[in-house]
């Protein structure tokens, strides 16, 4: 396989790319740690951080043998193996630390990131290990099943004839609100399920993918489980840990910061405000919108309801519009975190107050928000771990590839490398359509023929006067095949204007299905595509070549990989 690498910076997505403050996140130098100073606590570049940050965070009190015990529960349910069920007594140690990324659960995995997402944790906390042998990393995966966003998690999409064919679930008996790992699939599932299997071709792998996808996918299951097990089996040969934080179990843990939030809201919004203000200043979109109580509280279905501050030390819920004194609300935080929610803003406050997080990998969109949130780490009395940044692919199938060298034969650029070539694609993929176009249009085929119209009967008058003095009626034989000529040239004008047009319409068609493939939808491929439809077509192994590259290539540069 090869792959090539490609700066974000040179990434232009025809509709929604990667956001200014990432590109230049994700550069080396001084734009990079003009960010990393201003908006986080450690930079993962500077060498210094690390020891800095260990020490820091091996220092610090976590309920260790509760998480143990709680993420063994999980995982060993979840149909982790036991052999990496049982690294987690490691975890009793101050000297183990986590590698954490995370995402809201999608079906049968959702689009490829979150596996990127996945793959990156597992090479960092290796990686990690062997620059820092007394210590342990391990990689944890953070499954938001509380996000009530059903419809963005409850699609898959895969390529059908190079377009985009989505697999959607409708929503079961869900309520408004109701948070994803509390609505169960119902009925629909096993009608996706089989949707998504026949838009499969068919291979050695579809078997396997049919029979992992039934047994996980069930009508009385969730998204959230099923997603966990799906990950748990595709990262079997991995020490891949997920972690469902809506267990009330997790939210005892947690309660020390709903209880903080609750008290001293909404400094965290004040706080959030503030850093975001100093980031647009510099150019920089704000992502993160806080609430001035950035809790939601939990009913007995699972929906959640915002908190509103209503008056001085009073709090109403919407909806329901239920009055709460501050009193009540820390007093119902105290006797039962679990019906309390945290939403984008405090969710990694949670993740890092809980879990000995060395490093999160991020996003693009996620590094956008968490440069929000400095000052509300320090609010709750925590330091932001190292961000990295996840890795990013573009998988590019063989025929997408001989495009490709298409496109340079006939742009007459044939002595481009293939890494130029997909440069040209992906920083204007538009420009490089209309410039092949250009190429294959500007073959003067009116000017070759009309000189070879012009010689042919420069050479047929060049024999009149020799004809005429030998024959009179000769000179009329010639004169008649030269009409005759000049038909015959206009046959070939008019078939190579048709074969043209044919050739030129044929390239469109093949640069439009590239750009489907690069960017299907207008967005970068990895934001929809399923990885199911990778696996079933090259082949499981294909998990442990995109690990290959992350561990052979910084994830600062998008990686192109052609299968």
């Amino acid at each position: 396989m090869n792959c090539f690498l490609v700066d974000y910076g040179n990434i232009q997505a025809p509709k929604k790319g990667f956001s200014r403050l990432f590109k230049d996140y994700a550069l080396e130098g001084d734009t990079h740690e003009k960010i990393a100073d201003r908006f986080f606590h450690y930079d993962y570049r500077r060498e210094a951080d690390y020891f800095n940050h260990l020490n820091n965070l091996s220092a610090r009190q976590f309920r260790r043998q509760e998480l143990i015990d709680l993420l063994v529960r999980q995982n060993r349910d979840f149909g982790v193996s036991e052999k990496h069920i049982d690294s987690l007594s490691r975890l009793d140690s101050p000297h183990c630390m986590l590698v954490v990324t995370g995402q809201q659960p999608g079906l049968f995995t959702g689009p490829l990131y979150s596996v990127y997402k996945a793959l990156t944790a597992i090479v960092v906390a290796k990686r990690q290990k062997e620059m820092f042998p007394e210590y342990d990393f391990l990689p944890l995966f953070w499954i938001d099943g509380e996000d009530h966003d059903f419809s963005e998690s409850a699609a898959a999409s895969l390529f059908e004839n190079g377009r985009v064919a989505p697999v959607v679930l409708e929503p079961w008996n869900r309520l408004p609100e109701q948070m994803v790992c509390r609505t169960v699939m119902g009925p629909g599932i096993t009608d996706s399920v089989e949707t998504f299997l026949s838009l499969l071709q068919e291979s050695e792998q579809k078997k396997k993918i049919a029979g992992t996808l039934h047994s996980f996918y069930t009508p009385e299951s969730t998204l959230d489980r099923a997603f966990a097990k799906t990950m748990a089996f595709l990262f079997k040969d991995y020490p891949l840990f997920m972690l469902s934080p809506a267990d009330p179990d997790f939210k005892k843990m947690s309660a020390d910061v709903f209880h903080r939030e609750l008290a001293t809201c909404p400094h965290t919004s004040h706080s959030v405000i503030g850093q975001s203000s100093i980031l647009e200043n510099m150019g920089y979109e704000a992502q993160a919108k806080p609430r001035a109580v950035n809790l939601f509280l939990l009913n007995h279905h699972g929906q959640r309801m915002k908190i509103e501050e209503h008056g001085k030390d009073r709090f109403i819920t919407n909806p329901g519009q239920y009055p709460y004194s501050r009193h009540q609300m820390l007093e119902l935080c105290a006797d039962h975190p679990e019906q309390f929610s945290p939403n984008v803003v405090l969710r990694p406050i949670v993740q890092d107050h809980v879990l000995p997080v060395f490093a999160y990998i991020g996003g693009p969109g996620e590094i956008n928000y968490l440069a929000q949130y400095r000052n509300v780490y320090e609010h709750f009395g925590l330091r932001i771990p190292f961000i990295i940044p996840r890795a990013g692919f573009t998988l590019v199938e063989p025929s997408v590839s001989k495009i490709m060298d298409k496109v340079l034969r006939i742009t007459g650029r044939p002595n481009l490398s293939r890494k130029q070539v997909y440069l040209s694609a992906f920083k204007d993929l538009r420009a490089l359509q209309k410039n092949a176009v250009s190429g294959a249009e500007n073959h003067d085929f009116d000017a070759v023929l009309d000189k070879a119209a012009g010689n042919i009967q420069e050479e047929l008058e060049a024999l009149l006067p020799a004809l005429s003095n030998l024959d009179r009626n000769l000179e009329q034989v010639l004169l008649g095949s030269m009409r005759q000529v000049e038909k015959i040239m206009e046959g070939i004008r008019q078939k190579t204007h048709k074969a043209g047009r044919k050739k030129h319409d044929e390239l469109v068609w093949q640069l439009d299905k590239a750009a489907s493939a690069f960017f299907p939808g207008d967005v970068p491929q990895e934001r929809v595509v399923n990885v199911f439809y990778y696996i079933n077509k090259y082949g499981w192994n294909i998990l442990d070549e995109c690990a290959a590259m992350i561990r052979a290539h910084a994830t600062e540069s998008h990686m192109i990989l052609e299968l």
